[in-house]
């Protein structure tokens, strides 16, 4: 059996159980939902905030050579406290990331490469201080709250309709909710970069679900609804299978910590937004079609 085949099999199956695949969607969803719960409730943050947010140092040391992960971070933990992070990046280069809520100097970054034993190509360092960070933090909230309120302006002046507006949007929270669990997950903080990708992957998201809304309630005329439900998964899917390639090519080659943070968070929410798309939003869609038309 081809790859082609067992393709229109599944999508088959995803468009003659609605219910099943509607319910499994929001299993998924009340299961990220319970984790961000519990990280909330041990950390008081639903993700962790990087200094771009809060205060603090990072240092990105360019250099050449191997360097022992474990050996790097007991030389930081020593220095700053078990608080301070550790990345190795790689890529078109090595770079050494040091993230910390202390001053780091340019006397501290000599004596840590200095027994790390590496040749330091290239080094720059950002701090940010607590009153700008606080102020960074509530212009990212208001920075997601009007996006959300911007996106379902839009989406409700498209449809005219209750239903697939919300569902458009109960996509695009569950795709961010999604992209956060992903996040803890892989040690990622939200910094100004994250913050970035998580309002793309919302654009994304929108795009995904008004051309699945679009074809399935505005194009009658063009086949059967189960036809025009299986022609949005083909493009759908395609558009992110693409982006999700583009994406891990810049993961593969970018030696910025900021770049790799982004391209993690938009992969993850890329490959959130499959389920929340074609298994949620098609079953919400469908049901609604199946009520409409009795």
């Amino acid at each position: 059996m081809s790859i082609v085949m067992i393709m229109e099999k599944i999508m088959d199956y995803i468009v003659d159980n609605p219910k099943k695949m509607l319910m499994v969607s929001l299993l998924l969803l009340a299961a990220c939902i319970l984790f961000l719960g519990c990280k909330y409730t041990q950390t008081g943050e639903f993700v962790e905030r990087s200094i771009d947010f809060k205060s603090g140092t990072q240092a990105a040391i360019e250099y050449r050579g191997d360097v022992d992960v474990a050996e790097a971070a007991r030389l930081v933990h020593d220095k700053y406290g078990t608080t301070a992070r550790v990345r190795i990046l790689t890529g078109m280069t090595k770079t050494l990331v040091i993230e910390t809520d202390k001053e780091v100097t340019k006397e501290d970054i000599k004596e840590i490469t200095g027994a790390l034993n590496i040749d330091v190509t290239g080094q720059s360092t950002q701090s940010i201080g607590a009153a700008l960070g606080e102020a960074f933090w509530k212009q990212a909230l208001s920075a997601i709250a009007v996006a959300f309120l911007a996106m379902a302006i839009v989406v409700f002046i498209t449809f005219r309709s209750p239903v697939p507006s919300l569902a458009v949007i109960l996509a695009g929270v569950s795709d961010i909710v999604a992209a956060l669990v992903g996040m803890n997950l892989l040690n990622i903080q939200l910094s100004m970069g994250t913050l970035a990708g998580l309002l793309i992957l919302m654009g994304y998201s929108i795009d995904t679900d008004i051309l699945l809304s679009t074809r399935v309630i505005k194009r009658r005329g063009e086949g059967t609804l189960n036809e025009r439900i299986k022609s949005s998964m083909k493009t759908g899917i395609t558009m992110s299978v693409t982006s999700i390639i583009a994406m891990l090519v810049l993961f593969l080659v970018s030696s910025s910590p900021a770049l790799d943070d982004i391209a993690l968070v938009i992969m993850m929410g890329l490959l959130a937004d499959i389920p929340f798309t074609w298994l949620q939003n098609v079953g919400i869609l469908r049901i609604h079609m199946e009520r409409m038309s009795k």
